[in-house]
């Protein structure tokens, strides 16, 4: 049982919160309850149903218990476990003493009146047993509410790690036909170890099986492709209860308003079965996760933002050519001082003309269904770009050239993907005839260490 408190894993954090919100909890000493919960009981949760654990700490002094009535001391201990508010189908409660002289005085009383005040709850003394040398704790199971009660004099980490242990005997109705796979008995046992380590790899392990990448693609997206459809949606329906509103006021004009109606009501359904057709993952979900190229930043409404990574590799050779002889030219100003013009020139060479060396190159857009793809000018980019030089072009002048046409003309078929991969090749675009831009990419180059 480690006293290592861990606070974060990739089962936890907003995205796992969104992916795995039927599975929560509160006041709890670390994340590992939640984790582990989230781990062992995912696949085995129906998902319309819900699992929630409590840690419901108590701050009453022996001297306050001994002196209280047994029907107030046994409110403050019994009463909130049960009667707490809760939509969870299942639940945990585990109920505590916070000082070290009470937890005891507490057991014993629950212990001699649990018939009385937990009537639907049945003893489970076989895990009273098992933990004995580990803490000094009863525990009540209710069938019929899936709900077990935890009742411990005291709760330190090491505590805490091991009530997880048993956790198949706190749900046992989500374990009846679904037993334990040995990954996740080798789970529980190590919650028992002095080291987190093999706890905190079989973590690791269980997030790479169920590809949170992909997950996090999938709920950053879910709904993007729809937006316009759902926004418009709205419109319809707005437009439909006007009519309806309307409809014994202009009696002069109820053939005109009945066909108006009943067109939007056609145009309702078309994007509902536009809208139910593209659930689960879509065209673009699936091209974002097989391009490593891409980078999603954030997704807001009806607005992607991200980035695009590829070789500097779409130039005109001739302009290049034209122009890299001329020491005198916007190829060569404001270099290093460290770097001479025929080393510079040699470098060009090596990178466009003899095709020795390539360089990484990004650009940042931003995609919105209703106004189309723009440049993001002196855009912060992301750590996973650090290896990547910003195109000159878009970095420094938001400057697309004839892409722009390309952009707009797939966004208004809403061809979502194929105006992102628009975006990926404009990105890796260098025109060698652009003195403002090139003079810019010549002083970054040279005092860059990327290459």
């Amino acid at each position: 049982m480690f006293n290592k408190a861990i606070f974060s894993t990739q089962l936890t954090g907003d995205t796992a919160d969104r992916l795995f919100a039927n599975i929560t909890s509160e006041s709890a000493l670390d994340c590992t309850f939640l984790t582990t919960m989230r781990c062992i009981l995912h696949k085995r949760l129906p998902k319309n149903e819900s699992v929630h654990l409590r840690i419901k700490p108590l701050y009453y002094s022996l001297q306050e218990i001994e002196n209280a009535s047994l029907k107030q001391a046994m409110n403050w201990f019994v009463s909130d476990a049960i009667n707490y508010p809760t939509n969870s189908q299942h639940n945990i409660v585990i109920v505590h003493t916070t000082s070290p002289d009470s937890g005891e005085k507490m057991l014993e009383i629950i212990k001699s009146n649990a018939k009385r005040s937990l009537p639907k709850f049945a003893v489970q003394e076989d895990l009273r047993v098992f933990y004995a040398r580990k803490c000094n704790a009863l525990f009540y199971h209710n069938v019929s509410e899936n709900k077990t009660i935890i009742f411990t004099d005291k709760l330190g980490l090491k505590h805490f790690h091991a009530l997880q242990i048993m956790l198949p005997k706190y749900i046992p109705s989500l374990f009846s036909e679904f037993p334990l796979d040995d990954s996740e008995t080798d789970l529980l046992k190590s919650l028992g170890n002095k080291s987190a380590v093999e706890y905190e790899k079989i973590i690791d392990k269980f997030a790479k099986d169920l590809d949170i990448r992909a997950e996090i693609i999938r709920t950053k997206l879910h709904g993007f492709e729809t937006a316009f459809e759902r926004r418009k949606l709205d419109e319809i329906k707005n437009e439909i209860i006007n009519c309806e509103n309307n409809y014994e006021y202009e009696l002069s004009k109820i053939r005109e308003i009945a066909a108006k109606i009943q067109e939007k009501k056609y145009t309702l359904a078309g994007l509902e079965c536009s809208i139910q057709e593209r659930l689960g993952d879509s065209e673009l979900m699936e091209y974002f996760m097989c391009n490593k190229s891409l980078s999603i930043i954030k997704v807001a409404g009806t607005t992607i933002e991200f980035v695009a990574h590829g070789y500097a590799d779409i130039y005109d050779i001739d302009a290049f050519e034209q122009y890299v002889g001329n020491h005198n030219g916007y190829f060569y100003s404001g270099l290093n001082t460290q770097i001479t013009k025929p080393q510079m020139e040699k470098l060009y060479r090596a990178i466009f003309g003899e095709n020795t060396l390539r360089l990484r190159i990004c650009a940042a857009y931003s995609a919105d269904v209703s106004t189309g793809i723009r440049a993001l000018q002196h855009y912060n980019f992301p750590p996973e770009s650090r290896d990547y030089f910003p195109n000159p072009h878009i970095q420094e002048y938001g400057c697309i050239g004839t892409y722009a046409m390309r952009f707009q003309e797939y966004m208004q078929k809403r061809d979502y993907v194929g105006g992102i991969d628009q975006s990926v090749i404009s990105a890796r675009n260098l025109n060698f005839y652009d003195s403002a831009a090139i003079g810019i990419f010549a002083r970054n180059l040279s005092h860059s260490s990327i290459i």
